[in-house]
Order: structure tokens, then sequence, then C-alpha cells
């Protein structure tokens, strides 16, 4: 395969219209282009941290979190292992003894110039799938979708930090994904993830599909579905079973557990589905399920 190239995967139509489901993939995508493109040195929230220093150096914590679009705890978590990298100085505001200071290092200001030809590469290439019309209009559907106000968003578009959205697409996606997993923790609660309801349902779909078809339809790679469907087993929400004529693959289908579960959460799941496309206009709800299922290759 080459580098940067995506598979596509085929997916249930119920999960096609699916906004969370559709984030989801493509945030696997972004993912996975950082790491052949960046590297795992970095990673794209630290990216986020850094770049907000170069933009506002001296900033406090408290605001430079607000930038990344990061927690409170995940910001003071990150800082910690970025001051002890090396990459970030933390001192005290003179001023403000409970506010924390933040800015470059020598090593961190480094660190951004060398990423930056490779995030520049994943956001061209995160693109790809779209013409110049729909990548304006999925930065700006994907702002709406974040909660975030495009111009706010800071990128790198060459060898200098800029504000420029419009090739901020993985960041976009990245924090539409924080929205989701927030809402889907409100609607549909702990006891089902966004990933094994998506297993849920395409065994629903296609019941006795064996692992690998059932991993494809829910977008999960081979390791991530085997743990996940031996978890689901556990719980009796799945039945496993070996094919009698092919002893190396393993047949699924629901328990009654498991779509008794399923269906319970279905309510929930259209709730967050819905919440999510809140704030666009209900004509641009069928543009932004096609726009991401394009970021997304499916």
């Amino acid at each position: 395969m080459v580098l940067g190239e995506i598979p596509t995967t085929r997916v249930p139509g119920r999960l096609q219209q699916s906004p969370g489901h559709l984030i989801r993939v493509a945030q696997q995508v972004h993912t996975r282009l950082w790491s052949e493109y960046v590297g795992t040195e970095l990673t794209a929230p630290q990216f986020a941290v850094l770049l907000v220093l170069a933009l506002e150096p001296g900033a406090d914590q408290r605001t430079v979190g607000e930038r990344a679009s990061l927690d409170k705890a995940t910001m003071a978590e990150m800082v910690a292992r970025l001051v002890r990298r090396g990459l970030v100085l933390r001192r005290r505001d003179p001023a403000d003894g409970r506010r924390k200071l933040l800015a470059l290092s020598q090593n961190g200001a480094q660190a951004v110039r060398e990423a930056t030809g490779g995030v520049v590469r994943v956001q061209r290439t995160l693109f790809e799938p779209l013409g110049p019309d729909e990548q304006l209009e999925i930065v700006r559907i994907m702002a709406r979708i974040a909660r975030l106000e495009p111009g706010a968003v800071a990128v790198m578009t060459d060898a200098r930090p800029t504000l420029d959205a419009q090739r901020a697409i993985g960041y976009l996606i990245r924090v539409a994904q924080q929205v989701h997993t927030k809402l889907w923790s409100e609607k549909v609660g702990t006891e089902l993830t966004a990933p094994q309801y998506a297993v849920l349902d395409a065994l629903e779909t296609e019941p006795g599909a064996d692992q690998r078809t059932v991993g494809e339809l829910a977008s999960l790679d081979k390791a991530t579905m085997a743990e996940m469907v031996s978890r689901l087993v556990r719980r009796g929400l799945v039945l496993r079973r070996r094919d009698p004529s092919d002893g190396r693959r393993n047949l699924l289908s629901l328990s009654p557990t498991g779509q008794e579960l399923l269906h319970r959460s279905t309510a929930g799941v259209r709730e967050v589905q819905e919440a999510l496309l809140s704030p666009l206009e209900p004509h641009e709800h069928v543009q932004a399920l096609t726009l991401l299922a394009k970021a997304a290759r499916l």
C-alpha cells in the first residue's frame, strides 16, 4: 500500500447515516496519517499545544488548553509530560501564583519546525477525496459540529505558525470526536461504547457474519476487533462459534441480551446524532454526512 493511501471499508446503511460513526472513522484516518507523516514523537494534541505556544508565547496554561481544545485534566498531564521532555518551559505568574505561564523551549520550537512538513501533508492528504469547494465546505461544517469558530483554529501552513482554519481539518475532526464522546456519555452512558454499538449494529444487519467482515462493517482493525469481540462474548452480548467449513474463521451473532441492549441504546444514540448535527441547518445534514463519508474514505 502506498504511503498515505487509506483503505476503504463497507459500512451498513445505518452507520453510513451516523455522523458520530463517520467522525470516528475520519479520526482513525487522521491518526494513521499522523503516524505515517509526523511519527510518534509528537501526538496531534501535543503539537496543538506547542503550536499555540508558538503563536502566544508566555500564555497561561488554562488559555493554552482552551486554544488547543483540551480539558483541564488532560492539559495538566500533557504539560507535565512536555516539561519533562524539555519541550515546554513552565513558571508561576509573578502577578498571580495560581497561574502557570508556558513558553516553548528551544527544543520545543525545533520540534514544531521539524513536524510542520508532516502536519501539512496530513491535512492535505485528509482533503484528497474532496474537491476544492468541498474542502471549504467541510471545514465550515466541521467547525460548527466541533462548536468552534473557524478563524480560531491554529495550524501550520509553512515554516511559520499562522491562523488558517482551511488546513485544520485534522484538528476539527479531533475536536468533533471529543464533542461526540461527551454527548455519548451524557445520552447513552458507559454501558456500551460507540465502537461496541457499531459491532452490535453490524451483527443485527448481518447475523452470523464472520469476525473479519464485522470488523470491516464497524470500521475496526483486526487487533481492536479481536479484543472487543472477546470482551463482548465475556459480557454475554455476542455469541461466537467456529465456522464448520473453515476452522480459522469465527462466526458471530447477537445474543438475546446483546440485542436487547442494542435496542435499548438506540434512542440515546439517535439523540447523540441529532445533537451532533444540531448546529447545522436541516438542509445541511445530508451534505455533512456526504462530506464526512468522503473524508473517512467510506
